[in-house]
């Protein structure tokens, strides 16, 4: 097949489609949009969803989202809050906040010009989450009245798939999937929540789960309860160490559109509230500040895992000993082999996290300490040579950032227990105000050993891999930008499916013109060519397989109460010297929010079309703030959406989401699958 192919209905003719699509692209693009919205940057972060999970981008946005509600003070705000709402960088919020400190407090937004590094879509995207107040910041409510004071959400979903990823005649409970939270937050200091969730083929309130839902979460959060309390958290929680070699739980950046958004930072603490069972803690931690340069933070965990469980043999015949071989980590309880791993191994982990701050930078000691109650014996392959196996697992880091005039250097270097070393290290430059530079060299030994590692790098884990990225932020020129990075690594030993040490290279650009603030287009192209096996030739031998994206997206404000969004995206995948598998996904998007209505919405209708597993395409969602999704797409067929906001008055606000993908033909990554059709519905309420 030589180009993409789109299948509206058998009697639509595929070319007289495709060029349809292209002239209505490029009829709108010269009309389009905007600075830069907030989910084009979250789409940016979460560009390929091979590394970012749903529960990733849901806590991102919930954070968004309290913020626009309860903007932060820029008169009084401290750097983890700036660097918490996670788009913008380092040498970005270090420039504001020595600007602050040497001509004290900002008068009016205006004054925000002054700031280097700081251009007007910059701005503009600051103030849809803070504000300049001037005069006595004070808190007029206690904290403990937030309990009943404040704001409540609770929110419900259901999905029913026809054609169920999963064997339904194995499965213990019906197609329907359920789930339901229930949060409270107050002033941008308490809040505490539960979440209940089902995935389709698990049971409700019978067989394995006789007390309803299959999955439960809650939690308390309390933050700047006073001078010395900085956070307070208990029951399920998010945590981050560093650049993420030893701890990080929560949503990391990585590779993305945003190029010069590369270091680690924000609060290390954070509540826990998404569907994800995998990657969170269970107890109780605290951040803790003695005196104006030096904070502690302090974390306990205590929960079941889901884990393969085998038994050991021994030379004593009258004891079997057990081994876990893998920790389960999809969430899914739906059949017998299922239910048999959940909740199988009892972890326990305990860290502690120990900060100097001064006025142009920090230091900071880690240590972090995981046991399980039965041994981690994996089952032997040449790739597993060095992976941790054991009970217990230990490790220490020490991490660091500090900014020099229009430098700012961070890193991090651990050791686990035996004797593994792993660092990264970077840096951001400012060479004028409108060109920022990055940085980030990353040397992870093959026998580092980390459970819960996320740094900055190309394959997941923070091992085995050696690798330099180089990115730029440039705006020289009015009304345009230009984003680009390149990233060249290799891997010193094997890894999944790659039998031999492998290298592997990554580009990316992307243009972006702004006209006005009702216009802009830009275009986006990425290339990744990396080795794997070659299992159509030699049996032991690699092989390059190539990825290459091109994107065209336009956004149109037509009025004030009226958006238009319009993508074309073309995806290649080519092993070799074979012939290139194509994918192709073109969506239109309306958002209407009429000013003299409470009622506004948002309706997108995608088609997609795709050799293959491997040219898959992925499109970020306008969902809501609760669900996102970032779903990927392959085969060949339509999807489409329609997200309702009613806001009845002043104090209770209804949001409700229905979805539906049809596919002709569905291919996974063990083949194609035939027709499917998965819709779901989602409802939100606030008060």
């Amino acid at each position: 097949m030589t180009q993409a192919r789109l299948i509206y209905s058998q009697d639509l003719n595929k070319n007289i489609l495709l060029k349809f699509l292209a002239m209505l692209f490029l009829t709108l693009s010269p009309l389009f949009l905007q600075a830069q919205t907030v989910d084009e940057l979250l789409e940016n972060f979460f560009r390929d969803n091979e590394s970012a999970s749903e529960s990733d981008a849901q806590l991102f946005l919930e954070n968004l989202e309290h913020l626009r509600e309860r903007p932060l003070n820029l008169n009084t705000v401290g750097r983890e809050d700036l660097l918490g709402i996670k788009i913008f960088n380092e040498l970005q919020v270090e420039n504001l906040l020595a600007y602050r400190n040497q001509f004290g407090p900002f008068l009016v937004e205006y004054e925000l010009q002054a700031v280097p590094g700081w251009d007007l879509a910059d701005i503009r995207r600051l103030l849809q989450f803070s504000r300049v107040k001037t005069g006595i910041d004070t808190r007029n409510t206690k904290l403990y009245e937030g309990f009943w004071k404040g704001e409540q959400e609770l929110f419900l979903r259901w999905s029913h798939p026809d054609s169920p990823n999963y064997d339904t005649n194995k499965a213990e409970g019906g197609p329907n999937a359920w789930a339901i939270r229930y949060r409270h937050s107050f002033d941008n200091r308490l809040r505490y929540g539960f979440t209940a969730e089902s995935d389709a083929g698990e049971s409700l309130f019978k067989g394995s789960n006789p007390l309803g839902f299959d999955y439960y979460s809650a939690h308390l959060f309390l933050q700047n309860w006073n001078q010395r309390v900085r956070a307070v958290a208990i029951g399920d929680y998010s945590v981050r160490m560093g650049q993420g070699l030893l701890l990080q739980t929560g949503f990391a950046p990585g590779k993305s559109a945003e190029t010069v958004s590369v270091a680690r930072g924000g609060r290390k603490l954070n509540a826990y509230g998404a569907f994800g069972e995998t990657y969170y803690f269970r107890g109780a931690a605290s951040t803790l500040a003695f005196g104006k340069h030096m904070e502690v933070t302090a974390l306990y965990s205590n929960r079941r895992r889901d884990a393969n469980v085998v038994e050991i043999d021994t030379m004593d015949f009258q004891t079997n000993e057990e081994a876990f071989s893998s920790l389960q980590t999809s969430g899914y309880h739906r059949t017998q082999a299922e239910i048999a791993d959940e909740k199988k191994i009892h972890e326990q982990v305990g860290g502690l996290s120990a900060s100097w701050i001064g006025n142009r930078g920090q230091i900071t000691a880690n240590a972090l300490y995981i046991a399980y109650d039965k041994p981690w014996i994996r089952s032997p392959a040449p790739y597993r040579q060095f992976v941790f196996q054991g009970q217990s697992l230990m490790g220490l880091s020490l991490d660091y950032n500090y900014r020099w005039r229009n430098t700012f250097l961070f890193g991090e270097t651990a050791q686990s227990d035996n004797g593994g070393l792993a660092t990264v290290n970077g840096l951001l430059f400012s060479a004028d105000r409108h060109v920022t530079i990055s940085a980030v060299h990353r040397s992870l030994s093959k026998d580092y050993q980390s459970i819960y590692g996320n740094p900055f790098s190309d394959a997941s884990g923070a091992s085995n891999e050696q690798g330099l990225y180089l990115g730029a932020d440039i705006r020289w020129v009015r009304r345009w930008q230009l984003n680009f990075y390149t990233d060249i690594w290799r891997h010193p030993w094997l890894r999944f499916e790659v039998d031999a040490p492998s290298v592997g290279q990554e580009y990316l650009a992307r243009l972006l013109w702004t006209k006005s603030r009702n216009f802009s287009v830009y275009a986006l192209w990425q290339s990744e060519n990396k080795q794997r096996n070659d299992d159509q030739g030699k049996p032991f031998g690699l092989i390059y397989a190539k990825r290459d994206r091109i994107r065209l997206h336009a956004i149109y404000k037509v009025s004030k109460p009226i958006e238009l969004r319009s993508r074309v995206e073309w995806t290649t995948y080519q092993i070799g010297e074979n012939k290139p598998m194509q994918g192709f996904i073109a969506y239109q998007e309306a958002v209407i929010k009429p000013l003299s209505s409470p009622i506004s919405a948002s309706f997108r209708y995608a088609i997609f079309d795709t050799e293959g597993y491997d040219s898959r395409v992925y499109a970020f969602e306008n969902d809501l703030f609760a669900a996102v999704s970032i779903p990927s797409f392959s085969g060949r067929g339509t999807r489409w959406y329609l997200n309702l906001h009613w806001r009845m008055n002043r104090w209770l606000r209804l949001d409700a989401r229905m979805e539906e993908t049809n596919q002709n033909l569905a291919v996974t990554d063990a083949g194609k699958t035939g027709k499917e059709r998965v819709w779901k519905i989602q409802a939100r309420m606030k008060w």
